[in-house]
């Protein structure tokens, strides 16, 4: 934050200067009719001088009008400006996040980040500068001008307006007390409409709608008693700050008549009117003071998401070009926050065959290839590939030279040929209509309308036709290692087969890892390992037609 306020700190002292000018001007025409009062209309220039004050009157309003202008401007740019890269920098901040940190914030969090909270920004920049420090200057002003004008009376006044100020004050603190129990009742509801989003067929399959909505209806009614006394609290300090007021204009009034009657009544007038005219200001200063509370709020959630430290930098450590070789695993040991997943794990991968991690869920096996691809960091023990200990290895090289594919195909509303390539201008159309070829999926691309050009969210593809792209991206981007994660589950047989036999073929030159439980899968891998308890359970070795068991 501190970057982006030096960044643009020529713009806010502009601004800063613009808001004395034009409060100074706002403060001032009372002053002009202070004088007007005061004439001695007995003069013989006197038209002159009614003349001269009326022109300095209209110049004052017209220079005020000007600079309020260019002031408004600068504002609404400067602000737009800051905001701008703020939403760069949290973007950013969170593409570089490690998977640790990513699992600390649920989706809707990091969404409302994004677009919520950096909006409220604008209202905290843009009512802080125009509104609250506006209105504080306005009334700085104000008050030196009562001095100038009688200091008697404006030690009556001042002390009114600070009374004032202090109810508003008192207030205010309350209500950003309580707008702060709002919010934290909004942030659960936003928690419980994004699992009843992502879970709703299991609502509708298992008639859980009454059940959820009763539980969101107590979240809303929660919510409701917390504004109910918002309301009240907001709407109760008006009387007091009538009855303050009041009490201070007729202290004015009195001691004018009364104490000190040689005050004159441009001094009377001046006086009166500033002190009922702080009433406008510190009203706005108390409405802006309690939406600000809700933007505060979002400045500091954005706040500690930039602080966060556990960034990863995948240009760190060593960029090996081809990277290849056996991988092995020595004693390696993992945990996720305060649970071990990994334990002391033992075993090798040897160059160029096809192994496949076995087990039943929960046993490690995405974690495994996780701490592989240095998704996670691991506790104990080193994992190597080839002689190269990927500790010191950048994550960037690691991954260049790794193909990933899920369970669930990542795929992005986007033309056929985007998805593939991944913005690698070194992958051809042609090299992809090969691959199609080689691969025996014509029929596939064939139906396509605007063939790669085909916008996928458009099309009609099934699951397993979407898991097909996948594996055609992960080939065409040629790497020596492919982990595979469940990647025939929940396919028909027919597609199951082509899948087989895409990563038969891309077996011959690549080392490949596969996550599966399938007979078909175990009966074609050179090695299974089987996992219990985050524990290697047994290693059935094909080649050798040896076991090995823990």
């Amino acid at each position: 934050m501190r970057k982006i306020i030096k960044k643009h700190i020529k713009s806010i002292v502009i601004v800063g200067v613009l808001l004395i000018i034009c409060d100074f001007l706002s403060a001032l025409p009372p002053y002009i009719v202070k004088q007007i009062v005061d004439i001695d209309f007995s003069r013989e220039d006197i038209i002159n001088t009614i003349i001269f004050f009326i022109c300095v009157y209209t110049a004052i309003h017209l220079g005020r009008v000007i600079f309020k202008y260019i002031r408004d401007v600068i504002i609404n740019t400067t602000i737009c400006k800051v905001l701008k890269d703020i939403r760069e920098m949290l973007f950013n901040k969170i593409l570089n996040f490690k998977m640790g940190t990513f699992n600390k914030y649920n989706s809707s969090e990091l969404y409302t980040r994004l677009t919520t909270d950096v909006d409220n920004l604008f209202d905290l920049f843009f009512g802080f500068l125009y509104n609250i420090l506006s209105n504080i200057l306005y009334i700085v002003f104000m008050i030196i001008m009562m001095f100038v004008a009688n200091i008697n009376l404006a030690i009556i006044g001042t002390f009114t307006v600070f009374i004032i100020a202090l109810v508003v004050y008192k207030f205010t603190k309350i209500l950003g007390n309580l707008d702060n129990e709002v919010l934290k009742k909004r942030d659960k509801e936003h928690k419980e409409f994004s699992e009843l989003y992502n879970k709703n067929k299991l609502t509708y399959l298992f008639k859980l709608q009454n059940k959820n909505i009763k539980k969101i209806n107590n979240l809303f009614d929660e919510e409701l008693k917390i504004r109910k006394k918002y309301i009240f609290i907001h709407h109760f300090p008006y009387w007091i700050i009538a009855i303050v007021q009041a009490i201070g204009i007729y202290a004015i009034i009195y001691y004018a008549l009364n104490i000190n009657i040689a005050i004159s009544l441009g001094s009377i007038y001046l006086v009166l009117y500033y002190t009922k005219e702080c009433k406008t200001p510190l009203e706005e200063i108390c409405n802006q003071l309690e939406e600000i509370q809700t933007c505060i709020n979002s400045y500091k959630r954005i706040k500690a998401l930039l602080n966060e430290k556990d960034e990863e930098n995948i240009e760190d450590g060593e960029y090996i070009e081809n990277l290849n070789g056996d991988i092995e695993f020595q004693n390696v040991s993992m945990k996720y926050e305060k649970e071990m997943v990994l334990k002391n794990m033992s075993f090798i991968i040897k160059k160029g065959t096809k192994v496949t991690i076995a087990g039943r869920t929960g046993v490690g096996k995405t974690t495994l290839t996780n701490v592989l691809m240095k998704l996670y960091d691991i506790e104990t023990g080193r994992i190597t590939i080839g002689d190269n200990d990927i500790s010191n290895i950048s994550t960037k090289c690691l991954r260049d030279n790794i193909s990933y594919i899920s369970q669930t195909p990542y795929i992005f509303a986007d033309t056929m040929r985007n998805n593939i390539t991944l913005g690698n201008k070194d992958i051809t159309d042609e090299q992809i209509n090969d691959l199609i070829v080689e691969i025996g999926v014509e029929n596939l691309f064939n139906k396509l309308s605007d063939g790669l050009d085909t916008k996928i969210k458009l099309t009609g593809l099934s699951y397993g036709e979407l898991q097909i792209v996948a594996f055609i991206r992960a080939i065409l981007h040629k790497t020596n290692f492919y982990i595979f994660d469940e990647p025939t589950s929940n396919m028909d047989l027919q597609t199951e087969k082509m899948i087989q036999n895409i990563i038969d073929k891309i077996s011959k030159n690549s080392t490949v890892i596969i996550i599966a439980h399938r007979k078909s899968t175990l009966e074609n891998s050179d090695k299974i390992i089987y996992l219990k308890d985050g524990k290697i359970d047994m290693i059935v070795n094909k080649e050798n037609k040896s076991i090995t068991q823990n």
